[in-house]
């Protein structure tokens, strides 16, 4: 997803990198969109409260060798501020990290409609590059309702991915923070550390059977937008497309854990028991927090609470 992309759905290796208050660009400027049909192996369109996730892993895998430093832990957003800011904090460690984040659509597009090969815009992306990017990554609120994070630091947007990735060699060591990433390195992003209205639409991607992930970063591109001089020092990711990939199994990965079951079954064993009441509670008491909205109106509330309480007093899911 990248504005100078003519061979959308067909290249055997994307570029991650940002071009930071660079008009015409969005901040998060060349990104990977992943995306896994699952509707062969988990049964689609039963509601998405049927779905209890109980393990959600994204892998990608680096294609470039020894061109960008690993970075584990967000980043605060100051610190991609222009200097002169009087906001901007240093950064406490080279480069940025590898994020992932949900992923909504403008132009009339949905996880149904959009392709590998969709456009990037309804526009000239040459001319107009801007805030315009027909799928982009998303900041969620407890009503699904997205805000486009690719213009984030010119626009001073509070919020965080999903989760940043965490780099790991090929015998399952985490890399060194601060060490150039080497070729083939895994970058495992674990979908369940975001908050609940990421795991919502974890939920939903089950129930309508198609799951669409952004993989992006802050880490600015070297010689201005599409490169320039100053050599690649910016994460680049292996396609399914690439023969190397393909040979060596370096393909984007998604490894999930779901149980299908009653509503009200929070952790997925079949039972509404004691377990499950400490989950609704901790979600009935931020209100905001959608995984027990059993009534689908955005809130866990007392409403919720008279739908829990029915289930409880059952024990067992019904077939």
């Amino acid at each position: 997803m990248y504005p100078f992309n003519f061979a959308a759905g067909s290249e055997n290796r994307a570029s991650l990198f940002a071009a930071l208050r660079v008009p015409g660009f969005d901040d998060r400027d060349s990104e990977l969109i992943v995306g896994f049909d699952v509707r062969g192996a988990i049964p689609s369109d039963a509601g998405r409260l049927r779905y209890k996730i109980l393990k959600a892993e994204l892998s990608v895998f680096v294609e470039n060798d020894l061109a960008f430093s690993y970075d584990p832990t967000p980043d605060p957003l100051a610190s991609s501020y222009a200097s002169t800011d009087p906001e901007y904090v240093a950064d406490s460690d080279p480069s940025k990290p590898i994020e992932v984040w949900p992923v909504a659509f403008r132009g009339g597009f949905d996880t149904q409609s959009w392709q590998e090969n969709s456009p990037f815009c309804n526009c000239n992306p040459i001319t107009n590059a801007e805030g315009v990017r027909l799928a982009y990554p998303a900041l969620l609120d407890n009503f699904q309702q997205p805000t486009d994070m690719s213009r984030q630091v010119r626009e001073k947007l509070p919020g965080s991915p999903i989760t940043v990735g965490r780099l790991f060699n090929s015998s399952n060591n985490e890399l060194i923070p601060g060490a150039l990433v080497p070729q083939g390195t895994r970058v495992r992003f674990n979908l369940l550390a975001g908050n609940s209205n990421n795991y919502v639409y974890l939920q939903n991607a089950m129930n309508k059977g198609v799951l669409l992930l952004s993989v992006a970063t802050l880490e600015p591109t070297s010689g201005g937008p599409g490169g320039g001089t100053g050599g690649v020092t910016y994460p680049r990711i292996y396609t399914k497309e690439n023969p190397t990939a393909q040979a060596l199994t370096l393909a984007p990965q998604l490894e999930m854990t779901v149980a299908y079951t009653c509503a009200a079954d929070f952790d997925g064993d079949d039972l509404v028991d004691d377990a499950d009441f400490q989950i609704f509670a901790a979600a009935y008491n931020e209100l905001l927090d959608a995984r027990a909205d059993l009534n689908l109106d955005g809130v866990t509330d007392d409403a919720d609470f008279s739908n829990f309480a029915v289930a409880y007093d059952e024990l067992v899911c019904p077939n």
